[in-house]
């Protein structure tokens, strides 16, 4: 097996493993009924995007070299990496104060928010031609984050719940949320842009 092909399947193991523990988990904390426990667990920004870094890791490790597709374009790859980069900043220097667990959930923590977003940071500086992302392709990047938040932004009235505090309604009220979201927005698009700057700086591919 090539350095790239065990790198996508540790990747692959290590987020689909840490999701359904972490699924498993949920069930067992949850004071709801399966359907609404199913719907939190997929309203978390991380949870959706760990599930888009198993998907691609998995599909690329059983792609064939040189094999087209969604999962093997430069600009896909390059999101994904941005996406899950962001997932981990913003745990790790916004959220890791506020979480009080240890044993299994904080593990699941740092696999889902820092082992995962490292190892696709190094797949991405290794193993993708950053020269092939364009500038032009970070508004559709952005679509994905803008559904998330108008999804949860609109449910969290109905559910009474949010899945991060920062956006939560509730606790924060809307000034509080449009301006932390504002923020986030710009986070995105810094790092966007960051990521197609530095894919163009970066050698193609190593391997």
């Amino acid at each position: 097996m090539s350095r790239h092909k065990l790198l996508l399947f540790i990747i692959a193991i290590t987020a689909w493993v840490s999701l359904i523990a972490q699924l498993v988990l949920s069930f067992g904390y949850s004071t709801t009924g399966t359907t609404e426990t199913l719907v939190r667990f997929f309203s978390f920004f991380t949870v959706l995007t760990n599930t888009l870094v198993a998907f691609f890791a998995s599909v690329q490790f059983f792609s064939k070299p040189q094999q087209h597709g969604f999962f093997a374009n430069a600009n896909t790859q390059t999101a994904i990496t941005m996406y899950i980069t962001i997932v981990g900043l913003v745990f790790n220097l916004v959220l890791r104060s506020l979480w009080k667990e240890g044993g299994l959930q904080a593990l699941l923590n740092d696999l889902l928010h820092s082992v995962i977003p490292v190892l696709m940071i190094i797949y991405w500086w290794r193993y993708v031609d950053g020269k092939k992302a364009t500038y032009k392709s970070i508004p559709f990047w952005l679509v994905y984050p803008a559904v998330y938040a108008i999804y949860t932004l609109l449910r969290g009235p109905f559910a009474t719940w949010y899945p991060y505090p920062f956006i939560n309604v509730i606790e924060l009220g809307y000034p509080a949320v449009l301006r932390n979201s504002a923020i986030l927005v710009l986070v995105f698009l810094f790092f966007s842009f960051f990521f197609v700057f530095l894919g163009k700086k970066k050698p193609a591919q190593l391997d």
